[in-house]
């Protein structure tokens, strides 16, 4: 099996199997002891046991997994290529169910959501459908299997002492039902630690769930804070558990399969070429082309393409300080660079509308030597001897943060705040801001990889 699992912290790479698990902050161990402490290692531990491989040349080999940065599914949505990049794997496990609680702006909405749309569990079951239906539709080379697993559930929800306080809060800010529901209707299995630990928690009542000294399976004895982390001892080993003994049930199933009793409509259409998809359940059918599909028509500037210079140079109307090179050792990474301690450094880009008005920066995000640069629409006007700083401040700015505490270099897409409605053209300015204490390293970069407008 060639697998992958999505979380967002670690890839898992096994010979004759590639494991790719995209979670929240509980697999990287968070108050738990770390990485080494997480369930992820116990369960590989598991699998190296219960599947030994080979190496290529025949010796003993050991399934091992390396880091990956994201931390739901909109960081993942953003951050996509930090999948596409991996070259080859078929099962996506998929763990969302406390990240995507705290979702609660939608950029990329194509329509008027209205106010369910507001909601942070509208916007959490929107990123996380769009995390589906492109798996669904990839192939690493083959179609891709996918696992929802809830490997936890917020604590302070399900913590409270007073029952009717429990009852006002059950379900909110929690994404297991939301999930749930989502992967039920692609067909889609859920391992769940949730199915497992909250009714032994509870089932002696909201008071005795919260007393960690006399009840063994209270959610304090699960959790070691008061949101959602499991501890070191039980929790993630619980968690490994869960992995495990779900795997074995799947496989299980599958050896056992006979195929005179599937149904048609048990077979996966996303395996046909081209595959059958079903209706989008929160994205609108325009969402689905542009974000899934990626079929619509959309104008702007592509800087990461090295031949692609003669197409955007005439877009290019004011350049202070901005080079366009490739800064890695192959010299095949291009894009436009501003760099500088001082700031001030500006680009400004003609763009026109187009039919939705949305207008996206593709810019890389880097733990160290890069900043934030402010963007906004204005004309070509501009006093050469003033800093683009100071300009920005006559103006709606969009703030771009080009860092974050992931030792990895990806690329962000960012929608900006102000629309470019179509047959409208505008100047996009883009000023490189001086560091704040935040900053880490003795550069101060800026990578543009391009602009969409669509």
């Amino acid at each position: 099996i060639n697998t992958i699992f999505i979380y967002d912290a670690y890839f898992i790479y096994i010979h004759g199997a590639v494991f790719y698990i995209l979670l929240h902050t509980v697999t990287a161990g968070h108050n738990g002891g770390g990485p080494t402490n997480a369930y992820p290692k116990h369960f590989m531990d598991w699998v190296n046991e219960h599947y030994p491989c080979k190496l290529p040349n025949g010796t003993g080999g050991r399934h091992e997994y390396t880091k990956t940065h994201a931390g739901e599914s909109r960081s993942n949505f953003l951050f996509w290529s930090g999948v596409t990049s991996v070259e080859k794997f078929d099962l996506a496990v998929l763990e969302f169910n406390v990240g995507d609680a705290f979702q609660d702006v939608l950029p990329q909405a194509l329509e008027d959501k209205g106010e369910a749309g507001k909601t942070k569990e509208y916007i959490g079951s929107w990123y996380f459908e769009a995390v589906v239906r492109r798996l669904l539709l990839m192939r690493k080379p083959d179609p891709i299997a996918i696992v929802t697993f809830n490997a936890d559930y917020m604590g302070l929800i399900w913590s409270q002492l007073q029952a009717a306080n429990a009852r006002k809060v059950l379900f909110r800010s929690d994404v297991e039902p939301q999930n749930l529901f989502v992967s039920s209707m692609y067909g889609i299995p859920v391992f769940s630690a949730v199915i497992w630990m909250l009714p032994l928690a509870s089932k002696r009542g909201t008071e005795m769930q919260n007393n960690r000294t006399t009840y063994t399976y209270s959610t304090p004895n699960w959790h070691s804070d008061s949101c959602c982390h499991p501890r070191r001892q039980g929790g993630h080993h619980i968690l490994s558990l869960v992995l495990a003994y779900c795997m074995l049930e799947e496989e299980k199933t599958m050896l056992s399969h006979n195929e005179f009793d599937t149904l048609e409509a048990e077979r996966d259409f996303t395996l046909d070429e081209p595959p059958l998809l079903r209706d989008p359940l929160y994205l609108s059918p325009e969402e689905d082309e542009m974000y899934i599909r990626n079929s619509n028509t959309f104008s702007g500037v592509d800087f990461a393409d090295p031949n692609g210079e003669a197409k955007w140079k005439d877009a290019i109307v004011i350049n202070e300080g901005w080079r366009w090179y490739a800064d890695n050792k192959d010299n095949d990474k291009f894009g436009f660079i501003a760099n500088g301690t001082e700031g001030g450094q500006h680009i400004a880009i003609s763009l026109n509308g187009e039919h939705y008005g949305k207008v996206e920066v593709v810019f890389v995000v880097s733990y160290e030597n890069f900043g934030i640069a402010l963007a906004w629409f204005g004309d070509g006007n501009v006093d050469e001897e003033t800093n683009c700083n100071e300009e920005a401040k006559k103006h709606q700015t969009h703030r771009l943060v080009a860092r974050w505490e992931f030792q990895a270099s990806l690329p962000k897409n960012e929608i900006l705040k102000e629309s470019l409605p179509k047959d409208q053209k505008k100047m996009l300015h883009i000023c490189l801001t001086p560091p704040d204490k935040h900053h880490k390293g003795p550069d101060n970069k800026f990578k543009l990889l391009g602009v969409k407008v669509f």
